[in-house]
């Protein structure tokens, strides 16, 4: 997607989309010549989106104004996943807009990408199959004018096939014909049987080259489009066929409006990271008419908000599930109520909890597990709130149906979920918080850092490494990064211990500081900086970058010691 090039230094290249087997429609073929139009000509429309963009997102406006579809990023490369795409996805699906998500394409072998991008796809409740559902994404491009290491047309054709496999429909590309004339050396055999989503910008009558003889089907021709609803700039697409055979494409018979993610018929539990659903009374698409939610607000406390700050992590929002509600909280509860149509009090109640619950089944991982495992182990189940629905999470989930009248099926719907957060609980499931109050300056002990980071999920420091009077600023600053990551494994190796320098207000011993790996499972998170934060002048001869993460500034510093220990030295203000 342009959007990415424009905002990360990245090069207009190339999308593969899945077409439905079947459908044979003229516009989707790619052997129509272009045309010397200007994309007023076509009148369908849509847009593309990411964290990029600023959120929340008016999707209503949207559609209002005539848009009928959008494509969301989901993920790049094997390890990142867009922190806004679950609800974004979700957003645009009950505005009425046909959807799809979308992969960037990176390091990493094709087969591992589609891996990481179905499960992803299908945590968030996408199947390629359910009303209002386009067929699903992969953006090929440039980085930074180079092709992707390893990228060919085998391993292009590796990830076309298991997206096939995956959700049963057949391969659509977007690609400029400089990209499959340099990365891709002229061998697009791979993409034979897909239509093509090509940028040109600026055109004003001139479309898209042709790739590979073949012609476009989508025309992305403007990156600096105005959209009601999304603020500032935006990729704008026409697509060359009428609504009526994109409505086709996206399984939407005549006067069908799309569902909503995970509430169709065949959901399914999926893998990986997929989102289980249901029809019976465990995990039935909607909840009892009659069904009461309890009121949460500032001030409340408990297992049940810690339910909440977990679904509103897996919906894209930045908080922090210690089970306090706290202003942080208020803030996430109202931008998620905002995106979706409801009343932005912050408090949430029967309409707020009614779109924060998602179905989530074995094979599901996230953050909306760690809601459903949390009220489980409430009701003094032994299961870890880890995010993954294993075998005895659904073996949980399964007892407490049978206890409260629901068909045991161990999937969590709605019916299930309501029950779940009603109920009566036995035990406190999460880490509680330190009892210990934090100083008024704002510092913290060892043991109210640990605790912090690991309801978070943060690996504890390794080695030597210190946090006893590290900033609570600073440690929000990590969490937050985690979150703003999509769940990277984040593993400190430096805080406030001695050794480091003290020169400079900002320093490690003043409790600004951490350091954090970059080898093995780190890679994520320098994939995540170097690919969605502001780089900036080097400091010395380390590059640099800046961001914001939850209101908190950051600055990345790629540390190279000349005595080793390559490393991420981040300042959190």
């Amino acid at each position: 997607m342009r959007i990415i090039s424009k905002k990360t230094g990245l090069q207009a290249g190339a999308m593969v989309a899945v077409a439905a087997a079947g459908f044979g429609l003229i516009s989707l073929s790619g052997n129509e010549q272009a045309q010397a139009n200007s994309p007023a000509a076509y009148s369908v429309k849509g847009f593309d989106t990411s964290h990029h963009n600023s959120h929340p997102i008016q999707w209503s406006a949207a559609a209002s104004a005539g848009y009928s579809f959008v494509f969301q990023k989901a993920t790049q490369g094997t390890g990142y996943r867009d922190p806004q795409f679950a609800g974004d996805f979700a957003g645009a699906s009950r505005a009425g807009l046909m959807v799809a998500p979308y992969h960037f394409y990176d390091t990493g072998s094709g087969a591992a990408q589609a891996d990481h991008f179905i499960r992803t796809a299908r945590a968030a409740g996408y199947d390629g199959k359910r009303a209002g559902q386009l067929p699903p994404v992969v953006d090929l491009e440039k980085i930074r004018g180079r092709c992707p290491a390893g990228v060919n047309n085998t391993q292009v054709a590796a990830f076309l096939t298991k997206a096939r496999q995956a959700f049963g429909v057949n391969p659509i590309v977007y690609t400029s014909k400089d990209f499959a004339d340099t990365c891709l050396r002229g061998n697009t055999s791979a993409l034979a049987n897909s239509p093509l989503w090509q940028p040109r910008y600026g055109s004003g009558t001139r479309e898209p080259a042709p790739v590979g003889g073949r012609y476009w089907s989508i025309w992305q021709y403007t990156e600096n489009g105005s959209v009601p609803g999304l603020r500032g700039r935006a990729d704008v697409n026409v697509y060359k066929g009428t609504l009526t055979q994109l409505r086709a494409l996206a399984h939407l018979s005549p006067g069908q409006t799309p569902t909503g993610p995970g509430t169709g018929a065949g959901a399914g539990t999926g893998a990986g990271t997929g989102t289980g659903a249901g029809t019976g009374a465990g995990g039935g698409a909607s909840a009892p008419s009659t069904a009461v939610w309890p009121l949460l607000k500032n001030g409340t406390r408990g297992v049940n908000v810690t339910t909440a700050q977990h679904l509103l992590a897996a919906a894209g929002q930045s908080v922090t599930a210690d089970g306090i509600y706290g202003p942080n909280t208020q803030n996430a509860a109202a931008a998620f109520q905002r995106s979706h149509g409801l009343t932005a009090d912050g408090i949430i109640g029967p309409n707020t909890w009614n779109k924060l619950v998602r179905t989530v089944g074995q094979g599901a991982n996230g953050s909306a597990v760690k809601a459903a495992q949390a009220q489980l182990a409430g009701y003094g189940n032994r299961i870890a709130v880890d995010g993954a629905f294993g075998p005895a999470t659904r073996n949980a989930a399964m007892a407490f149906q049978r206890s409260h009248g629901l068909a045991a099926d161990g999937i969590i719907g709605p019916k299930t979920w309501n029950k779940l957060v009603n109920g009566t609980k036995t035990s406190t499931p999460t880490t509680p918080a330190p009892t210990t109050p934090v100083p008024a300056n704002g510092r913290l002990t060892q043991r109210q850092a640990l605790a912090q980071l690991a309801a978070a999920g943060i690996k504890a420091p390794v080695g030597r490494t210190s946090l006893a009077g590290v900033r609570a600023r600073t440690i929000q600053g990590v969490i937050a990064l985690k979150k703003a990551s999509g769940g990277c494994t984040i593993v400190i190796t430096g805080g406030t211990e001695s050794g480091h320098s003290t020169r400079g207000n900002h320093s490690h011993a003043n409790g600004y500081k951490l350091d954090l790996r970059t080898r093995d499972e780190g890679g994520c998170v320098t994939n995540w900086i170097k690919t969605t934060q502001r780089k900036g002048a080097p400091r010395g001869t380390d590059a640099r970058w800046h961001g914001t993460l939850a209101g908190i500034s950051a600055e990345y510093v790629y540390e190279v010691p000349r005595s080793g220990g390559v490393h991420w030295d981040i300042t959190f203000i």
